[in-house]
């Protein structure tokens, strides 16, 4: 038995993309392909959405880092005796509850 290959004959050669009008686009396409360079990458978006995923993850893996960073500093802070989530320092400095004699 003979191993054939089919090829397409027509090949197409303009590019077809239509967009926001009723004629194609007409440029040369790319090779084996039916768009010109710069509508091609419009209609596939090529990489954008594997791009996209990485940089969210880029993203939340900064926030978490900083938010175990940003624990660690309040551990630190509590274990010295100061006070992170009450307002003990900001009455002993007679910010809200004193007022300020100058004199």
């Amino acid at each position: 038995m003979r191993n054939t290959t089919r090829t397409n004959t027509a090949q197409i050669t303009a590019c077809t993309y239509l967009g926001h009008t009723n004629t194609a686009c007409g440029l040369p396409t790319l090779e084996g392909k039916s768009y010109c360079a710069e509508h091609y990458a419009m209609v596939y978006k090529a990489g954008t959405a594997r791009a996209r995923r990485r940089k969210e993850e880029r993203t939340v893996n900064k926030v978490r880092l900083v938010e175990s960073l940003f624990n660690e500093a309040i551990e630190q802070l509590e274990a010295e005796g100061f006070d992170c989530y009450g307002d003990s320092e900001l009455k002993s400095n007679r910010f809200e509850t004193e007022e300020v004699v100058l004199g």
